[in-house]
């Protein structure tokens, strides 16, 4: 099998919370047998005080990682971080990023607002995100791994793209993997009785189709030694994701993008926010081979 995740770029900013990747990046890297590169963007002058503070936090960090085994380097350059983090990635084949978010708030520091939108529609290779907490409160996953995958579909083939990464992940960590469509269906109210027997019967259609397609992926899964299991529910996508995710207690979610245009197909713009601050599972987005576009050359 090929290498899932051979090397990986961690962005870090120097605060606490960043540092909440580390755990995920400690299961992660050894199990891959991955290199890591820590990058840490300055802005302005190369001796401002604050861009020496976090050349030697990325210096440190690097040679940290180092007694776990982790084969790391440490990159430290200046300008743009979104666009420094994206170059970064095309010109060195980053398989993996691993991001720290602060749930509302944003992605930590300088990844406010549009920067840490521009990274996550515009990359190439799969973005880990993983809710913000100190580091002493999310160390008790170094010990844990990721036990449970929920991976939502919409039936399309774009839709799969995260599947290939979902069963990579649970063949070498022995995790399971649930599949979850959500049938939205159409607004009812003020419609006549039989508008809404109309809208019945087309739910119970959608649903019947999605429980046939999600048969037929878990026996895929199956074949592999995946343990799978799958359901169909009905209800807003980004809201029944994120309650399913907390009430089955995964480990991961991992969805399939469009890149700029969001989740694939029925989790459209702000359903990709609403997962992502709605829950403090960590969110695998990997974008469909289809749905990327060069990087336009300075």
């Amino acid at each position: 099998m090929e290498r899932l995740f051979r090397r990986i770029l961690v962005p870090l900013d120097g605060s606490g919370e960043a540092e909440s990747v580390f755990p995920y990046l400690r299961d992660l890297a050894p199990r891959f047998g991955s290199q890591v590169d820590i990058l840490g963007v300055g802005i302005g002058g190369k001796r401002r005080r604050v861009n020496r503070l976090l050349k030697e936090y990325v210096d440190k960090v690097a040679v940290g990682l180092h007694s776990d085994s982790i084969e790391a380097k440490p990159v430290f350059l200046y300008g743009s971080a979104a666009d420094e983090i994206l170059d970064y990635t095309e010109r060195n084949s980053i398989d993996l990023i691993i991001m720290a978010t602060h749930g509302r708030g944003g992605i930590t520091r300088w990844w406010m607002g549009s920067i840490a939108q521009k990274v996550i529609s515009e990359a190439r290779p799969p973005v880990l995100l993983v809710r913000s907490k100190l580091l002493e409160e999310t160390e008790a996953v170094r010990s844990l791994p990721f036990l449970k995958i929920l991976a939502p579909l919409d039936g399309s083939d774009i839709g799969e793209a995260a599947l290939s990464h979902a069963d990579k992940l649970s063949i070498e960590t022995g995790a399971s993997v649930i599949l979850l469509q959500v049938i939205q269906p159409p607004g009812t109210i003020g419609a006549t009785t039989m508008l809404v027997s109309a809208t019945e019967d087309a739910v119970r259609a959608m649903h019947d189709a999605g429980e046939n397609y999600l048969s037929g992926v878990a026996e895929r899964l199956g074949e592999k030694g995946i343990k799978t299991t799958y359901e169909v529910v009905t209800g807003d996508p980004a809201d029944k994701i994120v309650e399913y995710a907390e009430d089955k207690r995964v480990s991961l979610i991992a969805m399939s993008t469009h890149g700029r245009g969001g989740i694939a197909r029925w989790v459209l713009g702000s359903v990709a926010d609403k997962v992502l601050h709605g829950t403090k599972i960590p969110v695998l987005l990997v974008r469909s081979p289809r749905m990327i576009c060069p990087r336009p050359k300075d």
